[in-house]
């Protein structure tokens, strides 16, 4: 029987998605667009973390970099959210110890918070960490309802050695454009997976809620069909391997925790290259339902898939594209004892809130394992929904010289009408029958 443990790290792992390369083939370039390798990696210096320009260097990534209009790019969210942001300005303040957040006029912890709580940040500021935490964190759940089917291609120097096929669906309170009606649960976000394929893995379903509380622990239950009932499972498995992969579920958005569960430090601001579908909003299609959007999404190709590949196998063939991008370089680290990792250094950009690039050390504080994170954006015709959403997670362990994709999926949906009975143990339960 499958270790329980990997089932957590399927259940944050769902939503992830691709690194970067190049167009799909016989694309032209766009005007002033560039190909980073081996033969100017220079180009590259004080752009990429220290891990990935070495790969670079070795020829183990080519990666197509295009120029990027800011204005229009910040356009990927909507003047909704921006003014919602500029608004929020003073209402949220930090507790010191725990990053906890509340209402500067009641002190209560907030049930919903639209936009960014924290629109100006000096990095003077000794919150000023928690706050670039907590800009990301609500960022990630602006898309409400939001599911996706896709893959875990686990890969060596030979090939892939491995693939689990599965769905995630979402359901975002904290975050969204407008409060829920409906939360008694009093949660900031909920999500279930379910793996399809191999077939040890079928039937396996994941429930994960995160608890509108600093000092409450994620509830995560994993149903196993050889066992035919739901188990609780310890939250701190976020940081341990999916089923032998090179891969964690604290790699969705590049960190799927809660703020309160690391204590976070601004180390530097620079530029940096960040990976993307795009860069600008992809189209949203209306299904007929309401509240109902597909989003169709290129597919990231993979090198192991892409004859005559001279790179590494798990790099990106086609259709991610790299910008530059002012970042927070942040540390974080946990205050959970049984989670596995140390030190962990993330780029955050300073607009967006998304976290492009971590690299990861372990207890003992040697670094080993890169993740690359990247996002697509896309918008309703009318301009007034957009979201961000995690297209594919690149992690490369360094120490073994391995890597794995997750996601990489060719559309996904959005639900802003979900119904929250979809996200309980019964229908964990009845996922498998």
């Amino acid at each position: 029987m499958l270790d329980s443990r990997w089932f957590v790290a399927m259940t944050a792992a769902a939503v992830l998605a691709a690194p970067s390369l190049v167009l799909a083939e016989g694309q032209p370039l766009p005007e002033g667009a560039w190909k980073l390798s081996k033969d100017n990696w220079q180009k590259a210096e004080n752009l990429l973390p220290d891990p990935v320009l070495k790969r670079v260097k070795a020829g183990d990534y080519t990666f197509t970099v295009v120029p990027l209009d800011d204005q229009k790019f910040k356009e990927n969210y909507t003047a909704n959210y921006w003014a919602a942001s500029e608004a929020n300005e003073g209402k949220y303040k930090l507790d010191a110890e725990t990053c906890a957040i509340s209402t500067s006029d009641t002190g209560e912890t907030p049930d919903h918070i639209w936009g960014k709580p924290f629109p100006r940040i000096d990095p003077k500021d000794p919150l000023a960490a928690c706050k670039v935490a907590w800009n990301f964190y609500l960022a990630n759940q602006m898309g409400e309802g939001v599911g996706a089917t896709f893959t875990l291609n686990g890969i060596d120097r030979n090939g892939e050695f491995r693939r689990i096929k599965m769905w995630l669906h979402a359901n975002s309170y904290m975050g969204r454009t407008v409060k829920s009606a409906d939360n008694p649960e009093n949660l900031r976000v909920t999500t279930m997976s379910h793996a399809m394929e191999p077939a040890d893995a079928e039937g396996v379903n994941i429930l994960s809620q995160q608890v509108n509380e600093w000092d409450a622990q994620d509830n995560i239950w994993a149903y196993l069909p050889q066992m035919r009932r739901a188990r609780r499972v310890n939250a701190a498995t976020r940081s341990d391997p999916i089923a032998g992969l090179d891969i964690f579920s604290d790699d969705l958005n590049c960190y799927a925790g809660k703020v309160e569960y690391y204590k976070w430090k601004i180390v530097g601001e620079q530029n940096i290259f960040a990976p993307v579908i795009g860069p600008y909003a992809l189209k949203q299609i209306k299904t007929g339902e309401e509240g109902k959007m597909d989003v169709p999404i290129p597919y990231l190709r993979g090198g192991y898939e892409t004859p005559g590949n001279e790179g590494a196998p798990w790099q990106i063939t086609e259709n991610l594209v790299l910008v530059e991008r002012p970042v927070w370089k942040i540390e974080g680290e946990s205050t959970d004892p049984y989670y596995n990792f140390g030190k962990v250094i993330m780029y955050i950009d300073k607009d967006m809130s998304r976290i492009y690039w971590k690299n990861v050390h372990n207890r003992a504080g040697e670094y080993f394992y890169t993740a690359m994170c990247s996002y697509h954006w896309s918008k309703s015709d009318d301009g007034e929904f957009g979201t961000t959403t995690p297209n594919m997670v690149m992690g490369v362990n360094d120490k073994t010289d391995r890597a794995a994709l997750g996601g990489r999926y060719a559309s996904q949906f959005i639900d802003r009408n979900m119904d929250p009975s979809q996200f309980s143990l019964r229908a964990l339960s009845r996922l498998s029958d």
